[in-house]
């Protein structure tokens, strides 16, 4: 396997490293990640690549990190490891709940890119950059305890703007999700609990979610859709549609545009009678256990029924 650096592999190729990011994003290059935004790629598939974009041999030999040399009138490579390939030093453990990789250490330049990008930089005394520092410095139990990681929301301009890429909106869910469960802000994590157990976070039971269905398709269709009724558990429909549970609760009108929408366009929907919930907040509790629970069910949903398409309009 060959550890690539994007920053590096954009600047042999003449490219923008965004463009590199791109070719992995689209598997253009197949590339696994790794810590801060490197990747691995196996030899192979660089070659694939290389010969795929026209990138001539001399490039991609470097790219392998071989040795180059140039005889007159021919370009020969000379397969030898390159020199520059870093030696592995093991540092020994080290108990550090936040900081997995040393390598973080190296990588941040302290160059303030990501604070500056930040909407809420400075709340609370409080950047990204800083937030970083404190795990570099062991100072774990002060991150957790601080209000400043569940005020971000994860719009991820931080990461963006950093130059060395790394990682910081695992770090930040990470973060929240260390911290006790009883003390995450607000209703955020009843809802996480009241999901698992009703399939969604305001634990509307079924039959008062499904009759609020049908007297809300009934209104639609005297106001302006005649013979509208609201499809629920329809098998073979084409969309699946899920909602935000706050709708049924405390807004029924806002669910009538989508439906409006779908009578129109004369579109083949329905609605999940059970685990319909449209919003996980097990993404923003940093609880990824819970996130594949209401995920899972939701696909379940879709092949029961056998849809062919997933709406979720938050």
């Amino acid at each position: 396997m060959i550890e690539i650096r994007v920053g590096e592999f954009a600047e042999k190729l003449g490219v923008h490293r965004n463009t590199v990011r791109n070719w992995i994003r689209s598997g253009t290059l197949r590339a696994a990640n790794s810590v801060a935004k490197r990747y691995f790629i196996t030899e192979g598939e660089l070659v694939r690549f290389c010969r795929l974009q026209g990138i001539p041999e001399s490039v991609m030999a470097q790219l392998m990190g071989k040795e180059v040399t140039v005889s007159p009138g021919k370009e020969e490579i000379m397969v030898q490891q390159s020199l520059r390939v870093p030696e592995v030093k093991t540092l020994g453990s080290r108990a550090n709940t936040l900081r997995t990789d040393p390598q973080w250490a190296d990588v941040c330049l302290t160059c303030g890119s990501c604070a500056s990008a930040c909407p809420i930089s400075g709340v609370d005394g409080m950047d990204p950059r800083k937030i970083i520092r404190m795990v570099l410095l062991g100072r774990i139990q002060e991150v957790i305890d601080s209000d400043w990681p569940w005020k971000c929301t994860l719009c991820g301009k931080c990461e963006e703007a950093c130059p060395m890429n790394v990682e910081l909106l695992k770090l930040f869910r990470k973060i929240r999700w260390l911290r006790d469960r009883d003390r995450v802000p607000g209703p955020l994590h009843k809802g996480v609990l009241m999901a698992l157990r009703r399939g969604n976070n305001l634990g509307i039971p079924r039959s008062e979610f499904v009759g609020l269905l049908e007297e809300v398709g009934e209104e639609l269709a005297e106001e302006c859709c005649p013979g509208f009724r609201t499809p629920v558990d329809v098998e073979g429909a084409d969309l699946l549609l899920t909602i935000n549970s706050k709708e049924p609760f405390g807004e029924p009108d806002d669910m009538k545009f989508w439906w409006k929408i779908f009578y129109a366009a004369g579109e083949s929907w329905t609605i999940p009678s059970e685990n319909w919930e449209g919003v996980n907040w097990g993404l923003f509790t940093g609880d990824d256990d819970a996130v594949r629970i209401m995920v899972g069910r939701i696909v379940d949903n879709v092949h029961r029924l056998g849809c062919k398409k997933l709406v979720l309009p938050e």
